[in-house]
């Protein structure tokens, strides 16, 4: 079960994207600053946008995994430039997967996770195809102030609901 505090999940959201944003960042105070400061901050200030407006949480496999096929189908970046984010914000592969280690029990737990999400990869995939239009990846900072359930009414968004926690 998800915390209600995490406003920026409902698919009703009442917050704006920069609100959401704000909660977002303030859930997860170690994440990189996304301010636009340096070419890397403002990828992943587009990325971290996209866990927002998608609804989704950071962090865990099935969150990224929604989020990060979301974004290759039901955005206006191209996979050549997704690609060149993790390139530009240094994000290896190993990394990565380091990461959900101790969690998932070692490498082999990693990929039996991932695995196990292809069903909702499929869901998350046939929503992005599914939506009005693309999200604007590069243009997403006009849709600051909208709330976020008139973004994704306007959109065609519908979030998949979180089943775990996001902590």
């Amino acid at each position: 079960m998800v915390p209600t505090r995490f406003n920026y999940l409902r698919q009703d959201s009442p917050l704006t994207l920069a609100e959401g944003l704000e909660e977002y960042s303030a859930s997860y105070p170690f994440l990189n600053t996304n301010d636009g400061s340096t070419e890397a901050s403002t990828w992943f200030r587009c990325h971290d946008l996209t866990h927002v407006v998608f609804g989704t949480i950071p962090f865990e496999i099935r969150g990224e995994t929604i989020n990060d096929l979301w974004t290759i189908f039901g955005s206006d970046v191209t996979l050549k430039e997704y690609w060149q984010f993790f390139r530009i914000t240094n994000i290896s592969y190993n990394t990565v997967i380091r990461s959900y280690d101790r969690k998932h029990g070692g490498r082999l737990g990693v990929y039996g996770a991932m695995l196990k999400q292809f069903p909702i990869g499929l869901v998350t995939i046939v929503r992005a195809l599914n939506m009005k239009k693309k999200w604007p990846w590069h243009d997403s900072e006009l849709y600051l102030h909208e709330a976020l359930w008139r973004t994704r009414e306007e959109f065609g968004i519908r979030v998949i609901k979180p089943v775990s926690n996001p902590r």
